[in-house]
C-alpha cells in the first residue's frame, strides 16, 4: 500500500514539474492569450452570461460610436432574456500583428463569428444579416490579462482586407 502511495506522489510531482518547465521555458505567446480571451467571450455569450462577458471588458469599453460598457451589458441582458437556442461559432481570428512581443499592451484583432438563435419565434443568423458578423476588437493588457476595450462592427465581405480598410 505504501509503494502505491509513493508511486502516485512521484507521478504527481513529475507531472507538476513538467508543467512548470513547459510554462517557464515555453510560455504561451500573446496572440494565443488573446485568442483564448476571444473564445471565452464567445462561450460566455453562447451561455447568455452577461457577467462573464463583462469580466472580459475594460471599464472604459465602448462599441464604436454606439454604446459604452454599461449600455452594452444592459442590451446583452435584454437580448439574452429574449433569445433562445443561442450559438456562437468563431470562424476566423486574424491578428493585426502576427507575433506580438511579450511586452505588448495593446492589440487589434479581426474576428468573424456566426451567431445564431431564435428571437420572438424567428430564426436569425448574425446581427448583420449577412450570415456572419465581422468585427475589429481592440484589446488592452491590464494586470497581465487581455481585455476588450473597443469593438467595431465591419460591413465587409472580405474580412482579410479589414485592417487595410481601417487604415491601420
Amino acid at each position: 500500500m505504501k509503494d502505491k502511495r509513493i508511486i502516485l506522489i512521484a507521478v504527481v510531482v513529475l507531472a507538476l514539474a513538467g508543467w512548470v518547465v513547459r510554462v517557464a521555458f515555453f510560455p504561451p505567446d500573446e496572440n494565443q492569450k488573446i485568442e483564448t480571451v476571444i473564445r471565452f467571450a464567445a462561450a460566455a455569450f453562447a451561455e447568455k452570461n452577461s457577467k462573464a462577458v463583462g469580466d472580459l471588458l475594460t471599464k472604459d469599453f465602448s462599441v464604436h460610436h454606439a454604446a459604452d460598457r454599461d449600455s452594452t451589458l444592459d442590451y446583452l441582458k435584454m437580448f439574452f432574456f429574449k433569445v433562445k437556442d443561442l450559438d456562437v461559432n468563431v470562424k476566423y481570428i486574424k491578428h493585426e500583428i502576427d507575433q506580438l512581443p511579450a511586452l505588448a499592451t495593446e492589440a487589434r484583432v479581426l474576428v468573424v463569428a456566426v451567431v445564431t438563435g431564435v428571437v420572438d419565434g424567428q430564426k436569425f443568423q448574425a446581427f448583420s444579416g449577412q450570415g456572419a458578423d465581422t468585427a475589429i476588437l481592440s484589446m488592452r493588457k491590464e494586470a497581465d490579462r487581455w481585455l476588450v476595450f473597443s469593438a467595431r462592427a465591419l460591413d465587409t465581405s472580405e474580412p482579410e482586407k479589414a485592417f487595410e480598410q481601417l487604415g491601420r
